[in-house]
C-alpha cells in the first residue's frame, strides 16, 4: 500500500506529544512493507532532523511553517470568515498544491492528514485528485474550545471563542464528514464526535509507548522531585502548569521545602519561565534531547490537565518508566486506569497536592502503584498494537467499494 502522511510538524524520533505518534506510525508501516510518503511543515529548529527521517520514506516534501497571518483582528472576522482561525493559521496555498501534485504523480492509495489542522488539505482542495482520505483527529478543536470556555468565563479570549465556535463546529464537522474515515485517540473522543455527527465513520487508534525505550527503573528515585512534560504552546499544557504552580504547588512547597518541580519540554511560555524566576524549586528546562533522565529522577509525575481532549502519551511514558502518576480525570482520559491502584486521580488543587503528598511520603505505595501501572501499559499500549489497529483501518478504507 502506498500511503501519504500530512503533518504540521516534522515527525522524528526525538519529538514529544502528537508528532511522536506520526513518527511511530510511519516507522512501523514502513517496516511492514508499505511505501510511505510525507508532506509536512518544518521549522528551522526541526529541519536538521529531516536527514534522519528521509531514508525510510518513499518521498518527502517539506514547506516552511506558514507565516503569521494578519486576519481575525476583530470579533466580527471570527463570525464571517469561511475558514476558522485555528485552520487559517495553518493554511498554505503551497501545501494545497503540493499535496495534489504528490498524489497525482505518485498514485497514493490513501492520504492520512495528521492533526485536524491538516485535514483542510484533503477537504475542498481543488488540486487533489480522487483518493481515499483519512483525517487523524488528535484533538477535536470544537470540544477543546468549549472546554476552555468553561474555564475562561468572561475574558476577551472567551468572548472571541464564543463568537467563533459555531463556525468552527460547522467547518470542522463538515471536514470530518467529507473524509472517508476519521481516527481518534480515545473512546471518549469518539463518543464526543458522534454526539455532534452520529454518522461519522470513526475508529479509535490509541497512543503507544516504547516499553523498552522507557524502561522500568531499577530503584526508587533518589531526588525529591515531581515532573510534568509537554509542548507549551499547546494551551492545555500551558494552563496545566500555571494552574498547578499557582494552586497545588504552594501547598507542597510548605511541607517539602526542598521539593523540585521539573517542567520539561519545548516552547515554555513567558509566564511559565516567570514561575522559575520567582521560585528556584521550579525548573523549566525547555526542549531536551531525551526525557528519560527526568523520568528516572522524579518521584511523582503530575498531569493537572483541565482542558482539551485525547490521550496523553506522557502518562503512558511515566507509567512505563515506573513513575507513579497523579492526574486529573480529564488528563487520564482514554487510559483504563483505576484510581488508587495504578494511578491517583484528583480534580481540585487540594486533591492533587494531597495525592502527591501521599506518594512522596510512602516509598512502598510508590512502588506498588508504579508496578501496577506498567502492567497496564505493556500489553495494551505498545506501538505495535496501535499500528495493528491502524493497518486494519487503512486496508478497510482503501479496499472499500
Amino acid at each position: 500500500m502506498r500511503i501519504l502522511f500530512l503533518s504540521n510538524v516534522l515527525p522524528h524520533a526525538k519529538v514529544i506529544s502528537g508528532p511522536i505518534i506520526i513518527y511511530n506510525r510511519i516507522r512501523l508501516l514502513v517496516e511492514r512493507g508499505h511505501e510511505v510518503g510525507l508532506a509536512a511543515f518544518v521549522s528551522e529548529e526541526n529541519e536538521p532532523h529531516s536527514i534522519e527521517v528521509q531514508p525510510m520514506l518513499f518521498e518527502m516534501r517539506l514547506l516552511p511553517v506558514p507565516a503569521p497571518k494578519p486576519m481575525y483582528r476583530r470579533p466580527l472576522d471570527y463570525l464571517f470568515s469561511a475558514v476558522p482561525p485555528y485552520f487559517w493559521e495553518w493554511y498554505s496555498a503551497e501545501m494545497r498544491k503540493l499535496v495534489g501534485q504528490m498524489v497525482d504523480a505518485s498514485h497514493y492509495d490513501v492520504v492520512v492528514a495528521e492533526f485536524s489542522a491538516m485535514g483542510q488539505y484533503v477537504y475542498r482542495n481543488p488540486y487533489l485528485p480522487a483518493v481515499r482520505r483519512i483525517v487523524s483527529c488528535h484533538e477535536c478543536c470544537t470540544v477543546a474550545y468549549l472546554t476552555a470556555l468553561r474555564l475562561q468565563h468572561r475574558s476577551l479570549r472567551a468572548i472571541k471563542r464564543l463568537i467563533m465556535v459555531k463556525g468552527l463546529r460547522k467547518y470542522e464537522f463538515d471536514m470530518y464528514r467529507n473524509a472517508d474515515h476519521v481516527l481518534v485517540l480515545t473512546p471518549q473522543e469518539r463518543y464526543g464526535l458522534l454526539k455532534y455527527e452520529p454518522d461519522l465513520r470513526i475508529s479509535v487508534i490509541p497512543y503507544g509507548v516504547d516499553v523498552d525505550h522507557f524502561a522500568l527503573r531499577a530503584d526508587d528515585a533518589t531526588e525529591e522531585s515531581i515532573l510534568y512534560t509537554g509542548f507549551y504552546l499547546h494551551e492545555a499544557n500551558h494552563d496545566a502548569v500555571l494552574w498547578f504552580a499557582q494552586t497545588a504547588w504552594p501547598m507542597l512547597r510548605r511541607k517539602y521545602p526542598n521539593l523540585k518541580f521539573y517542567v520539561v519540554g519545548p516552547k515554555p511560555t513567558a509566564a511559565i519561565r516567570e514561575l522559575a524566576r520567582k521560585d528556584p524549586g521550579v525548573i523549566v528546562t525547555g526542549k531536551v534531547d531525551d526525557v528519560r533522565p527526568y523520568f528516572q529522577k522524579a518521584r511523582v509525575f503530575v498531569c493537572p490537565v483541565r482542558m482539551g481532549s485525547g490521550l496523553r502519551g506522557k502518562i503512558l511514558e511515566a507509567m512505563a518508566s515506573g513513575v507513579p502518576v497523579v492526574s486529573t480525570t480529564l488528563g487520564a482520559e482514554g487510559i483504563p486506569a483505576h484510581n488508587g491502584q495504578n494511578i491517583l486521580l484528583a480534580d481540585t488543587p487540594h486533591g492533587l497536592a494531597e495525592s502527591v503528598d501521599v506518594l512522596l511520603g510512602d516509598p512502598e505505595l510508590r512502588r506498588l502503584v508504579s508496578e501496577k501501572a506498567r502492567e497496564l501499559v505493556c500489553p495494551r499500549f505498545t506501538w505495535s498494537h496501535s499500528v495493528d489497529l491502524l493497518e486494519e483501518v487503512l486496508h478497510k478504507v482503501v479496499h472499500a467499494r
